[in-house]
């Protein structure tokens, strides 16, 4: 919220102010995707919001078996309004993606893997060496080919829209952080000032 003037309730920000933050934000998350270098996630603990995202975009994600992925955040009033729904519907299938945005349900490593999120889940004890073996491995190949390669892919994911999804989720987070509630929806955010986060969920 806009601070008000003269001790008068804050005002919300103006849908402009909005839009240039989410524009920001979204370019944020298209560095992740469109890095130069191959990028791997090392997933742990709880994965949610903007974390699970950055586990979407990125080339490769090792995770702890009994790591927590959740779209939890997606409960807030977004119902299936992302970032980057292109890529989640390539990862997941347009189905499977739909019902992971709506339900917001939590899963661990290995159905991490089963959905196609994560290449492999490991004991936690493994995890560290797992991704330094990774790493090392793909760092033997010639540091031309894996920027090349990395462009060939960058290119692939433009021709299914990779950077169209990003401008349109600046437009749609504005807009999804936005709404207006009538008296009889649930609102999470309501809720939770009233009963508390945990009881919310």
């Amino acid at each position: 919220l806009e601070p008000g003037v003269d001790g008068a309730p804050p005002r919300r920000p103006s849908q402009r102010s909005r839009l240039r933050r989410d524009r920001r934000l979204g370019e944020a998350y298209m560095a992740f995707h469109y890095a130069a270098k191959p990028v791997i996630a090392q997933v742990h603990g709880t994965c949610t919001g903007a974390g699970l995202y950055l586990v979407e975009l990125v080339d490769l994600a090792i995770a702890a078996e009994d790591t927590r992925f959740s779209h939890v955040e997606q409960r807030f009033g977004l119902a299936g309004n992302t970032w980057h729904l292109n890529t989640q519907i390539l990862m997941y299938g347009a189905k499977k993606a739909r019902e992971l945005l709506l339900l917001g349900d939590t899963f661990d490593g290995r159905e991490a893997v089963a959905l196609g999120l994560v290449n492999r889940a490991v004991p936690v004890a493994e995890l560290d060496a797992t991704v330094e073996d990774w790493a090392g491995r793909i760092a033997r190949h010639p540091r031309d080919a894996l920027v090349t390669g990395r462009a060939l892919h960058q290119m692939a994911l433009d021709s299914l829209g990779g950077t169209q999804q990003f401008l349109r989720g600046a437009v749609g987070h504005t807009l999804g952080t936005n709404l207006r509630f009538e008296d009889d929806e649930f609102n999470f955010l309501r809720e939770r000032a009233r009963r508390g986060t945990r009881a919310t969920f």
